[in-house]
């Protein structure tokens, strides 16, 4: 009789780990279980490719499969922050810096230091970096994509010449405007202040709008939100009325309009930084200030259909109508749409403005509904795929005299943003 063999459990876990990644495997292949859209980025995830024969004689399709199957895995947000946790659990940080001391730091609302020497040590969770209760992003500056940017706003204001102004405003990021010139060097990020000044000495024909210093003189203030990449509307404000200065009209003033809040916000940077602790425990509060002409909205949109809604402009009642932590910036035009038109029936001048933006533009919209009898809003992220139009032929539709376009930091050296501004363009 031949000796029994020992158990070989170096094979069984070659044939465990196998299983295991084909399983995998089969359930990134199920398409009914793909996200289209993602909560904890707000955006829309990546579709999967049309083949053309170009796209396949140049791989590009085969590449397009590749991060479609990486962006829409079934449950991939929740691996991401499952891992961020589980190292935050173990104590497991990708990077610590801290700052040199100073024996008089500044304090802000909040009760936490944002002088340039503050002590507060910066922490790296994943891609998002964290110095007390505020998460932060950091801006890294393509000079060619931001170049592109530039002549692409000029563009616009060649194709606009004799019908319309063009006006362009950079939103900086929180880290830009509340970290120090030091802190921001230590963590990577790209200088804001140099990068800005290039893209608007190198446009012509535009009305550029400056507020990074403008928003720096207010650094102390609740200017952007401590979960998420977005500015708050008060930041957007102070951002509006330099827009005023610039387009001669006189800003009104904060008082003019009621205010409402909505508490609970987590919002984008929680869930990428695994949703530690501290930010749980200290969520935003979105203030919105809600315009006196009207606050209806029209919104057509991704299928094409339009659709009128009573008090959109600001949603006053959020809480209820966007009751996720993460969905409450939503309170803004009610998102993200392709086209949102808004009409003050209280003014009768013909005045009109187009705002060409991304998700930085919605707390901003709301500021310019009392100054204008008509506000369109296009997101140019999906108002050519959905109209077919391009800006050209939506200025020479809807006569409008003024177009602005808002821009955060980040969207001015992004590839894909730039893609889809070049198609609107065309």
């Amino acid at each position: 009789m031949e000796p029994k063999k020992p158990f070989d459990f170096q094979k069984w876990k070659i044939f465990l780990f196998a299983g295991a990644l084909l399983l995998l495997f089969t359930v990134g292949l199920l398409f009914f279980l793909r996200p289209a859209t993602s909560e904890s980025e707000k955006r829309e995830l990546t579709k999967f490719p049309t083949p053309t024969g170009e796209t396949l004689a140049f791989g590009e399709f085969f590449e397009g499969v590749s991060t479609w199957y990486a962006d829409t895995f079934p449950g991939r947000e929740a691996l991401v922050s499952g891992s961020l946790a589980m190292k935050s659990l173990r104590g497991i940080q990708d990077e610590v810096i801290i700052r040199p001391s100073d024996p008089t730091p500044t304090p802000n609302p909040d009760g936490e230091t944002t002088d340039s020497e503050d002590t507060t040590p910066i922490e790296r969770l994943g891609g998002v970096y964290l110095k007390g209760k505020t998460a932060y992003e950091i801006y890294g500056e393509s000079r060619e994509q931001s170049a592109e940017y530039a002549a692409l706003i000029s563009k616009a204001a060649a194709q606009l010449s004799g019908k319309a102004t063009v006006y362009d405003l950079i939103v900086p990021l929180s880290s830009n405007v509340n970290l120090s010139a030091a802190e921001q060097a230590s963590i990577g990020c790209s200088d804001a202040d140099a990068a800005i000044d290039r893209m608007f000495s190198a446009m012509q024909g535009v009305k550029t709008v400056e507020v990074l210093d403008l928003l720096k003189s207010h650094k102390n203030e609740y200017l952007y939100f401590r979960t998420d990449h977005h500015w708050t509307a008060l930041g957007a404000y102070y951002s509006y009325t330099a827009f005023c200065k610039a387009a001669g009209i006189s800003p009104k003033s904060l008082s003019d309009w009621q205010k409402y809040e909505f508490q609970g916000f987590l919002g984008t940077l929680y869930n990428e930084a695994g949703k530690p602790s501290v930010l749980t425990n200290n969520p935003d509060t979105v203030e919105a200030w809600v315009p006196n002409g009207t606050n209806d909205i029209y919104i057509t949109d991704k299928n094409g259909e339009r659709s009128r809604y009573r008090s959109g402009v600001v949603r006053v009642d959020t809480d209820k109508f966007y009751a996720a932590a993460g969905s409450k910036y939503n309170c803004f035009i009610m998102g993200d749409n392709p086209l949102s038109e808004i009409h003050n029936e209280t003014l009768h001048d013909g005045s009109s403005i187009i705002v060409v933006k991304e998700s930085f533009g919605n707390a901003f919209v709301p500021f310019l509904v009392d100054h204008y009898e008509y506000v369109y809003v296009v997101d140019y992220r999906y108002f050519t795929p959905t109209t077919g139009k391009t800006l050209s032929q939506f200025v020479a539709e809807t006569g409008a005299k003024n177009v602005l376009f808002i821009n955060n930091l980040t969207a001015t050296s992004s590839p894909s943003r730039i893609g889809e501004l070049e198609r609107l363009l065309k």
